[in-house]
Protein backbone atom coordinates (compact mmCIF):
# COMPACT_ATOMS: atom_id res chain seq x y z
CA UNK A 1 0.00 0.00 0.00
CA UNK A 2 0.72 3.57 -0.84
CA UNK A 3 1.12 6.19 1.54
CA UNK A 4 0.16 9.92 0.88
CA UNK A 5 2.30 11.75 3.00
CA UNK A 6 0.15 15.33 5.15
CA UNK A 7 2.01 17.92 3.19
CA UNK A 8 0.68 16.19 -0.23
CA UNK A 9 -2.83 15.74 1.19
CA UNK A 10 -2.97 19.87 2.31
CA UNK A 11 -1.85 20.60 -1.53
CA UNK A 12 -4.23 18.90 -3.00
CA UNK A 13 -7.41 19.78 -0.56
CA UNK A 14 -5.91 23.40 -1.11
CA UNK A 15 -6.29 23.37 -5.08
CA UNK A 16 -9.49 21.76 -4.69
CA UNK A 17 -10.96 24.56 -2.40
CA UNK A 18 -9.05 26.94 -4.74
CA UNK A 19 -11.19 24.79 -8.05
CA UNK A 20 -14.22 25.85 -6.54
CA UNK A 21 -13.71 29.26 -5.58
CA UNK A 22 -12.32 29.79 -9.53
CA UNK A 23 -15.22 27.64 -10.82
CA UNK A 24 -16.75 30.63 -13.63
CA UNK A 25 -19.91 31.21 -15.82
CA UNK A 26 -19.91 30.60 -19.15
CA UNK A 27 -18.49 34.36 -19.84
CA UNK A 28 -15.99 35.99 -17.45
CA UNK A 29 -18.21 39.01 -17.64
CA UNK A 30 -21.73 39.67 -17.76
CA UNK A 31 -22.60 37.96 -21.40
CA UNK A 32 -23.68 40.40 -23.98
CA UNK A 33 -27.36 41.29 -25.30
CA UNK A 34 -30.35 42.24 -23.17
CA UNK A 35 -30.67 42.39 -19.87
CA UNK A 36 -33.99 42.45 -17.83
CA UNK A 37 -33.63 43.94 -13.89
CA UNK A 38 -36.38 44.12 -11.37
CA UNK A 39 -36.14 46.41 -8.28
CA UNK A 40 -38.06 45.17 -4.90
CA UNK A 41 -39.71 48.78 -3.93
CA UNK A 42 -40.67 47.20 -0.62
CA UNK A 43 -37.54 46.72 0.80
CA UNK A 44 -36.70 43.78 2.14
CA UNK A 45 -34.30 42.88 5.13
CA UNK A 46 -33.74 39.20 5.10
CA UNK A 47 -32.62 39.32 0.98
CA UNK A 48 -29.73 37.65 0.33
CA UNK A 49 -28.17 38.28 -2.87
CA UNK A 50 -26.81 35.49 -4.51
CA UNK A 51 -28.61 33.00 -1.97
CA UNK A 52 -32.45 33.78 -2.92
CA UNK A 53 -32.49 33.50 -6.91
CA UNK A 54 -36.66 35.28 -7.59
CA UNK A 55 -36.15 36.47 -11.50
CA UNK A 56 -39.41 35.90 -13.15
CA UNK A 57 -38.12 33.19 -16.02
CA UNK A 58 -39.82 32.91 -19.21
CA UNK A 59 -43.06 31.38 -19.62
CA UNK A 60 -43.84 31.58 -16.18
CA UNK A 61 -47.89 32.25 -15.68
CA UNK A 62 -48.64 36.01 -14.02
CA UNK A 63 -51.85 36.24 -12.88
CA UNK A 64 -51.13 40.04 -11.70
CA UNK A 65 -48.74 42.51 -12.16
CA UNK A 66 -47.31 43.27 -8.80
CA UNK A 67 -47.21 46.90 -7.91
CA UNK A 68 -44.30 46.73 -5.93
CA UNK A 69 -42.02 45.89 -8.26
CA UNK A 70 -40.42 47.91 -10.87
CA UNK A 71 -38.64 46.38 -13.95
CA UNK A 72 -36.23 48.52 -16.38
CA UNK A 73 -34.14 46.70 -19.31
CA UNK A 74 -30.84 47.18 -20.30
CA UNK A 75 -28.17 45.95 -22.66
CA UNK A 76 -24.52 44.83 -21.96
CA UNK A 77 -22.20 45.10 -24.73
CA UNK A 78 -18.25 45.12 -25.25
CA UNK A 79 -16.39 47.50 -27.16
CA UNK A 80 -13.76 46.87 -29.86
CA UNK A 81 -11.36 47.05 -26.57
CA UNK A 82 -12.94 44.35 -24.77
CA UNK A 83 -14.22 46.83 -22.25
CA UNK A 84 -17.82 46.65 -20.91
CA UNK A 85 -20.52 49.02 -21.15
CA UNK A 86 -24.20 48.67 -19.66
CA UNK A 87 -26.78 50.52 -21.50
CA UNK A 88 -30.02 51.46 -20.01
CA UNK A 89 -33.35 52.14 -21.86
CA UNK A 90 -36.18 53.90 -21.33
CA UNK A 91 -38.20 54.68 -23.96
CA UNK A 92 -36.30 56.56 -26.35
CA UNK A 93 -33.24 57.79 -24.21
CA UNK A 94 -30.04 54.81 -24.28
CA UNK A 95 -27.58 55.64 -20.94
CA UNK A 96 -24.35 54.30 -21.23
CA UNK A 97 -22.48 53.18 -18.11
CA UNK A 98 -19.06 52.52 -18.32
CA UNK A 99 -17.54 52.66 -14.40
CA UNK A 100 -17.90 48.49 -13.71
CA UNK A 101 -15.74 46.70 -11.75
CA UNK A 102 -16.10 43.29 -11.45
CA UNK A 103 -14.47 41.32 -8.46
CA UNK A 104 -15.34 37.84 -6.64
CA UNK A 105 -16.98 36.97 -3.05
CA UNK A 106 -15.37 34.39 -1.97
CA UNK A 107 -17.22 33.05 0.82
CA UNK A 108 -20.32 32.45 -1.86
CA UNK A 109 -17.47 31.70 -4.69
CA UNK A 110 -19.27 33.91 -7.15
CA UNK A 111 -18.79 36.95 -9.01
CA UNK A 112 -19.87 40.15 -8.23
CA UNK A 113 -20.31 43.48 -10.20
CA UNK A 114 -20.69 47.02 -9.10
CA UNK A 115 -22.05 49.84 -11.37
CA UNK A 116 -21.49 53.10 -10.85
CA UNK A 117 -24.24 55.60 -12.69
CA UNK A 118 -22.67 58.39 -14.54
CA UNK A 119 -22.50 61.88 -12.61
CA UNK A 120 -23.69 60.31 -9.48
CA UNK A 121 -22.16 58.36 -6.84
CA UNK A 122 -25.06 56.06 -7.16
CA UNK A 123 -24.34 52.31 -7.71
CA UNK A 124 -25.49 48.65 -8.61
CA UNK A 125 -23.97 46.14 -6.16
CA UNK A 126 -24.58 42.46 -7.13
CA UNK A 127 -23.63 38.65 -7.19
CA UNK A 128 -23.52 37.15 -10.61
CA UNK A 129 -23.88 33.42 -11.01
CA UNK A 130 -26.13 31.54 -13.93
CA UNK A 131 -26.80 34.48 -16.12
CA UNK A 132 -28.59 36.11 -13.63
CA UNK A 133 -27.75 39.14 -11.08
CA UNK A 134 -28.96 39.82 -7.75
CA UNK A 135 -28.10 42.76 -4.97
CA UNK A 136 -29.00 46.21 -4.88
CA UNK A 137 -29.31 49.82 -6.09
CA UNK A 138 -27.41 51.98 -3.01
CA UNK A 139 -28.00 55.80 -3.27
CA UNK A 140 -24.79 56.90 -0.50
CA UNK A 141 -26.55 60.57 0.32
CA UNK A 142 -29.20 58.82 1.75
CA UNK A 143 -28.82 57.53 5.07
CA UNK A 144 -29.13 53.45 4.54
CA UNK A 145 -30.69 53.44 0.69
CA UNK A 146 -30.50 50.35 -0.38
CA UNK A 147 -33.02 48.98 -2.49
CA UNK A 148 -32.81 45.02 -3.64
CA UNK A 149 -33.00 44.40 -7.56
CA UNK A 150 -32.30 41.38 -9.74
CA UNK A 151 -32.08 40.63 -13.47
CA UNK A 152 -31.59 38.09 -16.08
CA UNK A 153 -30.26 37.32 -18.97
CA UNK A 154 -31.77 37.00 -22.27
CA UNK A 155 -34.97 38.75 -21.79
CA UNK A 156 -36.34 41.83 -23.04
CA UNK A 157 -39.88 42.80 -21.89
CA UNK A 158 -40.63 45.70 -19.74
CA UNK A 159 -43.84 44.46 -17.39
CA UNK A 160 -44.58 40.62 -18.01
CA UNK A 161 -47.89 40.31 -18.83
CA UNK A 162 -50.34 37.73 -17.90
CA UNK A 163 -50.34 34.78 -20.73
CA UNK A 164 -52.58 35.07 -23.92
CA UNK A 165 -53.39 38.53 -23.14
CA UNK A 166 -55.42 39.98 -26.14
CA UNK A 167 -53.74 42.95 -28.79
CA UNK A 168 -56.07 45.94 -27.31
CA UNK A 169 -58.74 47.18 -29.64
CA UNK A 170 -57.93 50.69 -29.87
CA UNK A 171 -55.31 52.75 -28.11
CA UNK A 172 -57.44 54.09 -25.17
CA UNK A 173 -54.36 55.51 -23.16
CA UNK A 174 -53.34 57.86 -26.27
CA UNK A 175 -52.73 61.32 -26.05
CA UNK A 176 -52.32 64.15 -23.34
CA UNK A 177 -54.85 63.65 -19.65
CA UNK A 178 -55.31 66.28 -17.30
CA UNK A 179 -53.75 64.80 -14.37
CA UNK A 180 -53.85 65.68 -10.59
CA UNK A 181 -51.07 63.79 -8.29
CA UNK A 182 -52.10 63.38 -4.45
CA UNK A 183 -55.86 64.71 -5.53
CA UNK A 184 -57.08 63.85 -1.81
CA UNK A 185 -53.69 66.08 -0.20
CA UNK A 186 -53.65 69.58 0.80
CA UNK A 187 -51.93 70.82 -2.01
CA UNK A 188 -52.73 69.12 -5.07
CA UNK A 189 -50.26 68.88 -7.79
CA UNK A 190 -51.43 69.48 -11.60
CA UNK A 191 -49.97 68.04 -14.27
CA UNK A 192 -50.24 66.93 -17.53
CA UNK A 193 -49.46 63.65 -19.05
CA UNK A 194 -48.60 62.85 -22.22
CA UNK A 195 -48.93 59.51 -23.50
CA UNK A 196 -48.18 57.45 -26.60
CA UNK A 197 -50.06 53.75 -26.82
CA UNK A 198 -48.68 51.22 -29.81
CA UNK A 199 -51.31 48.20 -29.06
CA UNK A 200 -49.56 46.46 -25.24
CA UNK A 201 -46.85 48.95 -25.80
CA UNK A 202 -46.99 52.31 -24.11
CA UNK A 203 -44.54 55.44 -23.49
CA UNK A 204 -44.78 59.14 -21.95
CA UNK A 205 -43.97 61.63 -19.46
CA UNK A 206 -45.61 63.70 -17.01
CA UNK A 207 -45.19 67.57 -17.23
CA UNK A 208 -45.61 69.43 -13.59
CA UNK A 209 -45.04 73.25 -12.42
CA UNK A 210 -41.19 72.11 -12.05
CA UNK A 211 -40.60 69.88 -14.97
CA UNK A 212 -41.05 66.63 -16.24
CA UNK A 213 -40.63 63.06 -15.34
CA UNK A 214 -38.59 62.22 -18.34
CA UNK A 215 -39.12 59.12 -20.35
CA UNK A 216 -41.19 56.55 -19.44
CA UNK A 217 -41.99 53.04 -20.87
CA UNK A 218 -43.98 50.45 -20.20
CA UNK A 219 -46.87 48.07 -21.32
CA UNK A 220 -50.67 48.01 -21.30
CA UNK A 221 -52.99 45.05 -19.62
CA UNK A 222 -56.38 45.94 -21.01
CA UNK A 223 -58.27 48.60 -18.88
CA UNK A 224 -54.37 49.06 -17.04
CA UNK A 225 -51.17 51.10 -17.60
CA UNK A 226 -48.31 49.75 -16.26
CA UNK A 227 -44.68 52.81 -16.86
CA UNK A 228 -41.56 52.68 -15.17
CA UNK A 229 -38.08 54.32 -15.85
CA UNK A 230 -34.87 53.65 -14.28
CA UNK A 231 -31.54 55.80 -14.36
CA UNK A 232 -29.88 55.25 -11.36
CA UNK A 233 -31.69 58.16 -9.89
CA UNK A 234 -34.94 58.23 -11.17
CA UNK A 235 -36.49 55.16 -10.24
CA UNK A 236 -40.21 55.84 -11.13
CA UNK A 237 -43.46 52.78 -10.94
CA UNK A 238 -46.79 54.36 -12.30
CA UNK A 239 -49.84 52.25 -12.44
CA UNK A 240 -53.48 53.27 -13.41
CA UNK A 241 -56.93 52.00 -14.28
CA UNK A 242 -59.11 53.29 -16.87
CA UNK A 243 -62.73 54.27 -15.97
CA UNK A 244 -65.84 54.96 -19.23
CA UNK A 245 -63.14 55.63 -21.23
CA UNK A 246 -61.75 58.95 -20.07
CA UNK A 247 -61.05 58.73 -16.21
CA UNK A 248 -57.77 57.79 -14.83
CA UNK A 249 -57.24 56.16 -11.09
CA UNK A 250 -53.29 54.83 -10.27
CA UNK A 251 -50.42 54.91 -8.03
CA UNK A 252 -46.95 56.55 -8.68
CA UNK A 253 -44.13 55.46 -6.59
CA UNK A 254 -40.72 56.61 -6.61
CA UNK A 255 -38.20 54.37 -5.21
CA UNK A 256 -39.01 53.05 -1.89
CA UNK A 257 -39.43 56.38 -0.06
CA UNK A 258 -42.64 57.64 -2.03
CA UNK A 259 -45.88 56.82 -3.24
CA UNK A 260 -48.96 58.95 -3.99
CA UNK A 261 -52.19 58.50 -6.00
CA UNK A 262 -52.99 60.21 -8.96
CA UNK A 263 -56.35 61.26 -11.47
CA UNK A 264 -56.75 62.09 -14.78
CA UNK A 265 -59.34 62.45 -17.76
CA UNK A 266 -59.20 63.53 -20.78
CA UNK A 267 -60.49 66.94 -21.33
CA UNK A 268 -59.30 70.71 -20.77
CA UNK A 269 -55.84 70.15 -20.14
CA UNK A 270 -54.82 72.68 -17.01
CA UNK A 271 -52.66 76.14 -17.04
CA UNK A 272 -49.27 75.69 -15.45
CA UNK A 273 -47.24 78.14 -13.47
CA UNK A 274 -44.96 80.21 -16.17
CA UNK A 275 -42.37 79.39 -15.67
CA UNK A 276 -40.73 82.68 -16.56
CA UNK A 277 -42.32 84.35 -13.55
CA UNK A 278 -41.87 81.82 -10.87
CA UNK A 279 -38.72 82.99 -9.18
CA UNK A 280 -38.97 86.36 -7.13
CA UNK A 281 -34.85 87.92 -6.36
CA UNK A 282 -34.52 90.27 -3.54
CA UNK A 283 -31.90 92.37 -5.67
CA UNK A 284 -31.69 93.07 -9.68
CA UNK A 285 -28.12 92.16 -9.04
CA UNK A 286 -27.47 88.74 -8.53
CA UNK A 287 -24.89 88.04 -5.51
CA UNK A 288 -23.83 85.06 -4.53
CA UNK A 289 -20.40 82.92 -2.49
CA UNK A 290 -19.78 79.08 -2.81
CA UNK A 291 -16.73 76.37 -3.14
CA UNK A 292 -14.68 75.69 -6.26
CA UNK A 293 -14.01 71.64 -6.79
CA UNK A 294 -10.26 72.56 -5.06
CA UNK A 295 -12.49 73.85 -1.86
CA UNK A 296 -11.22 77.48 -2.36
CA UNK A 297 -14.41 80.18 -2.08
CA UNK A 298 -15.25 82.13 -4.69
CA UNK A 299 -17.94 85.08 -5.23
CA UNK A 300 -19.42 86.28 -7.98
CA UNK A 301 -17.76 89.52 -8.34
CA UNK A 302 -15.09 86.96 -9.82
CA UNK A 303 -17.73 86.93 -12.82
CA UNK A 304 -18.25 90.20 -13.86
CA UNK A 305 -17.76 91.00 -17.53
CA UNK A 306 -19.05 88.88 -19.54
CA UNK A 307 -22.75 88.22 -19.66
CA UNK A 308 -23.54 84.97 -18.25
CA UNK A 309 -26.25 81.85 -16.99
CA UNK A 310 -26.83 80.81 -13.20
CA UNK A 311 -27.40 77.40 -13.54
CA UNK A 312 -29.06 76.29 -9.83
CA UNK A 313 -28.98 72.44 -10.29
CA UNK A 314 -27.79 69.37 -8.32
CA UNK A 315 -26.03 66.23 -9.54
CA UNK A 316 -29.34 64.53 -8.03
CA UNK A 317 -31.84 66.11 -10.47
CA UNK A 318 -31.93 64.36 -13.83
CA UNK A 319 -33.70 67.46 -15.31
CA UNK A 320 -30.67 68.69 -14.68
CA UNK A 321 -28.66 67.05 -17.37
CA UNK A 322 -31.17 68.18 -19.73
CA UNK A 323 -30.93 71.58 -18.98
CA UNK A 324 -27.07 71.19 -19.12
CA UNK A 325 -27.36 69.58 -22.71
CA UNK A 326 -29.48 72.81 -24.12
CA UNK A 327 -26.84 74.86 -22.63
CA UNK A 328 -24.01 73.05 -23.78
CA UNK A 329 -25.16 73.29 -27.67
CA UNK A 330 -26.18 77.40 -26.53
CA UNK A 331 -23.28 77.59 -26.08
CA UNK A 332 -21.83 76.65 -29.82
CA UNK A 333 -24.59 79.62 -31.25
CA UNK A 334 -23.67 82.49 -29.02
CA UNK A 335 -21.10 83.69 -26.81
CA UNK A 336 -21.82 83.80 -22.87
CA UNK A 337 -20.70 82.22 -19.76
CA UNK A 338 -22.03 79.84 -17.73
CA UNK A 339 -21.86 78.91 -14.00
CA UNK A 340 -23.34 76.10 -12.35
CA UNK A 341 -23.77 76.27 -8.88
CA UNK A 342 -25.07 72.49 -7.46
CA UNK A 343 -26.80 72.34 -4.14
CA UNK A 344 -26.50 68.49 -2.69
CA UNK A 345 -27.92 65.66 -0.57
CA UNK A 346 -24.32 66.19 1.24
CA UNK A 347 -24.34 68.99 3.57
CA UNK A 348 -20.48 68.92 3.77
CA UNK A 349 -17.98 70.23 1.17
CA UNK A 350 -15.82 67.34 1.75
CA UNK A 351 -18.62 65.05 0.33
CA UNK A 352 -20.14 66.97 -1.70
CA UNK A 353 -16.81 67.77 -3.83
CA UNK A 354 -15.47 64.15 -5.32
CA UNK A 355 -19.45 63.63 -6.20
CA UNK A 356 -18.84 67.10 -8.05
CA UNK A 357 -15.74 66.53 -9.42
CA UNK A 358 -16.95 62.93 -10.99
CA UNK A 359 -19.85 65.27 -12.33
CA UNK A 360 -18.09 67.38 -14.48
CA UNK A 361 -15.94 64.84 -15.59
CA UNK A 362 -18.65 62.07 -16.55
CA UNK A 363 -20.41 65.23 -17.89
CA UNK A 364 -17.25 66.51 -19.64
CA UNK A 365 -18.77 70.21 -18.87
CA UNK A 366 -17.38 72.99 -20.61
CA UNK A 367 -17.90 75.02 -17.65
CA UNK A 368 -16.93 75.27 -14.02
CA UNK A 369 -19.27 73.47 -11.23
CA UNK A 370 -19.33 75.13 -7.83
CA UNK A 371 -20.86 73.22 -4.79
CA UNK A 372 -24.07 75.98 -3.31
CA UNK A 373 -24.48 73.87 -0.15
CA UNK A 374 -27.23 71.50 1.18
CA UNK A 375 -30.02 70.65 -1.40
CA UNK A 376 -33.27 72.09 0.99
CA UNK A 377 -34.86 74.79 -1.04
CA UNK A 378 -34.94 77.53 1.60
CA UNK A 379 -31.13 77.37 1.85
CA UNK A 380 -30.75 77.66 -1.63
CA UNK A 381 -32.51 80.57 -2.31
CA UNK A 382 -30.67 82.15 0.58
CA UNK A 383 -27.50 81.38 -1.02
CA UNK A 384 -28.75 82.46 -3.99
CA UNK A 385 -30.73 85.51 -3.18
CA UNK A 386 -34.21 84.51 -3.91
CA UNK A 387 -37.11 85.17 -2.20
CA UNK A 388 -38.70 82.75 -0.38
CA UNK A 389 -37.91 79.15 -1.69
CA UNK A 390 -36.20 77.80 -4.80
CA UNK A 391 -39.44 76.59 -6.79
CA UNK A 392 -37.55 73.92 -8.75
CA UNK A 393 -34.24 72.32 -9.96
CA UNK A 394 -33.14 73.39 -11.73
CA UNK A 395 -33.59 77.05 -12.09
CA UNK A 396 -31.85 78.82 -14.53
CA UNK A 397 -30.85 83.10 -14.40
CA UNK A 398 -29.80 84.93 -17.13
CA UNK A 399 -27.48 87.93 -16.27
CA UNK A 400 -26.16 90.74 -18.48
CA UNK A 401 -22.41 91.67 -18.65
CA UNK A 402 -22.71 93.52 -15.26
CA UNK A 403 -24.98 91.00 -13.58
CA UNK A 404 -28.35 92.47 -13.77
CA UNK A 405 -30.70 89.84 -13.94
CA UNK A 406 -32.54 90.16 -17.39
CA UNK A 407 -34.31 86.73 -16.48
CA UNK A 408 -35.25 83.35 -14.87
CA UNK A 409 -36.45 79.91 -16.06
CA UNK A 410 -37.67 77.47 -13.07
CA UNK A 411 -37.79 74.14 -14.04
CA UNK A 412 -37.29 72.23 -16.91
CA UNK A 413 -39.69 70.13 -19.58
CA UNK A 414 -37.01 68.04 -21.47
CA UNK A 415 -36.87 66.69 -25.09
CA UNK A 416 -39.50 63.37 -23.39
CA UNK A 417 -42.32 66.06 -23.52
CA UNK A 418 -44.42 67.88 -26.69
CA UNK A 419 -43.44 71.34 -25.19
CA UNK A 420 -39.41 71.31 -25.22
CA UNK A 421 -39.39 73.26 -28.38
CA UNK A 422 -40.74 76.13 -27.27
CA UNK A 423 -38.39 75.84 -24.23
CA UNK A 424 -35.80 76.29 -26.02
CA UNK A 425 -36.89 79.01 -28.17
CA UNK A 426 -37.38 80.74 -24.84
CA UNK A 427 -34.14 80.58 -24.00
CA UNK A 428 -32.80 81.03 -26.96
CA UNK A 429 -34.56 84.52 -26.81
CA UNK A 430 -32.95 84.70 -22.91
CA UNK A 431 -29.84 84.29 -24.03
CA UNK A 432 -30.13 86.61 -27.24
CA UNK A 433 -30.76 89.64 -24.65
CA UNK A 434 -28.01 89.30 -22.39
CA UNK A 435 -25.36 88.77 -25.38
CA UNK A 436 -27.27 91.70 -27.14
CA UNK A 437 -27.18 93.95 -23.62
CA UNK A 438 -31.20 94.94 -24.43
Amino acid sequence: MKWISIPAILILIAVFMTGCIEVRDPYDQLPPGPWRGVLYLDQQTSFRPGTDFRVTRPGDVVEKIPDNQLPFNFTVRYDRGGEMELVFTNAEEDLVVRDIAMGTDLALAKDTLRVRFPGSDNYLKAVFAENTLQGYWVVPSRPNYRVPFDARFGLNHRFQLPVNLSEPSENLFDGKWNVTFEPQGDQPIPAIAEFSQAGKHLSGTFITNTGDYRYLQGNVEGDKLWLSTFDGVFAFLIGAKIFDGDKLEGFFKSGSHYTTDWIGFKGELPELNDPLTMTEFKSDQLEFEVIDLEGNHISSLDFKGSPMVALITGTWCPNCKDAIALLEELRKEFDFEVVGISFERYEAAEKALPVLRDYSQDLNLSFPLYFGGHYHRENAAKIMGIKGRVNAFPTIIFLDSNHIIVGSYTGFSGPATSVYPSLVESFRSQIQKIVSHE
